[in-house]
């Protein structure tokens, strides 16, 4: 069982605009344990506490959290990931995306905007990037 931080967790919600029921606290700490994780990954983490809830519940309660910009969404080899952090960052996907690892450096968006100011595309403005590098695991390296 992974260790809950329930006051934590529910300011989180609260500062959502969620109501902290169990259920929620439970997705959002499963989560938080993992990093990125699938529906597949968090339902059996939550069913450790709460056997009966379904993979739709636990689905709808991170569709919800995304929607409040309490998490983000990654899309990896087709499946739908989550994310504990929701803001702009960038990902490597190893491995075909069985691994999600968090990117950051700040030089990627610079480049970017770098890119697109020089590009002068009419008619739209960047408001952010997120950057998905595939890349494969080295064996002895």
């Amino acid at each position: 069982m992974y260790n809950l931080d329930v006051e934590h967790i529910r300011e989180k919600l609260r500062e959502a605009g969620l109501k902290a029921t169990n259920q929620r606290i439970a997705v959002y700490g499963a989560l938080e344990a993992l990093g990125h994780a699938s529906v597949d990954s968090i339902v059996p983490i939550v069913r450790e506490g709460l056997p009966v809830i379904t993979v739709a519940a636990v689905y709808n309660i991170l569709e919800m959290m995304a929607d409040a910009g309490l998490i983000g969404r990654v899309l990896s080899s087709g499946k739908m990931m989550y994310d504990i952090t929701p803001c702009y960052h960038d990902h490597l996907l190893v491995d075909g995306g069985r691994e999600v690892i968090d990117l950051d450096d700040p030089e990627i968006h610079e480049t970017v905007e770098r890119y697109f100011s020089s590009k002068k595309i009419d008619g739209f403005r960047v408001r952010g990037a997120r950057i998905y590098v595939d890349v494969e695991r080295m064996i002895n390296f």
